[in-house]
């Protein structure tokens, strides 16, 4: 079971932050397999940590303040977005869970493309300013992008 939330932030706040994630200037970092070390072709992604290891890591990290003051947070575990580059075909990655532990994810969509995220045997395309809700029980996994130059993602886990 998940919840989708449409429009999640205000059109500006989600902007100013769409606009600083696309931007050259926001540091990207190649990871070597999306959810695992083993490296296939085409299994790779650019991440930005936010927060992990029990603090911040970002210089960043108050430019997410709106989604964590709308989250409610009572403990964050991990912040970390995803961007998947472009491919001739749908890369689907791994499913998997997020935490060997009981917490909620939050996944946040930066901008529209034909990626998805399956949640079980359900489909959530990837779209701007839409925010997803689920326990991190729920097996999951995402794609790449056919249609745009990457897809862009937050994952939130927290309790």
């Amino acid at each position: 079971m998940f919840k989708t939330i449409d429009n999640y932030l205000s059109v500006d706040d989600h902007l100013i932050l769409k606009n600083l994630m696309e931007s050259q200037s926001f540091p990207w970092f190649f990871q070597s397999g999306c959810v695992t070390e083993k490296s296939k072709l085409f299994d790779y992604q650019f991440v930005h940590i936010f927060y992990g290891n029990y603090s911040s890591n970002s210089n960043y990290f108050n430019n997410i303040n709106p989604l964590i003051t709308k989250l409610k947070p009572n403990a964050l575990i991990r912040i970390k977005a995803n961007l998947n580059p472009i491919s001739n075909k749908m890369v689907k990655y791994e499913e998997h869970v997020d935490q060997t532990f009981k917490c909620k994810v939050a996944l946040y969509y930066i901008n529209d493309n034909n990626g998805y995220t399956m949640i079980g045997d359900k489909k959530v395309e990837s779209k701007s300013n839409r925010m997803v809700l689920f326990n991190s029980n729920q097996k999951h996994y995402g794609t790449n992008s056919t249609n745009f130059n990457n897809r862009i993602v937050i994952n939130f886990n927290y309790f």
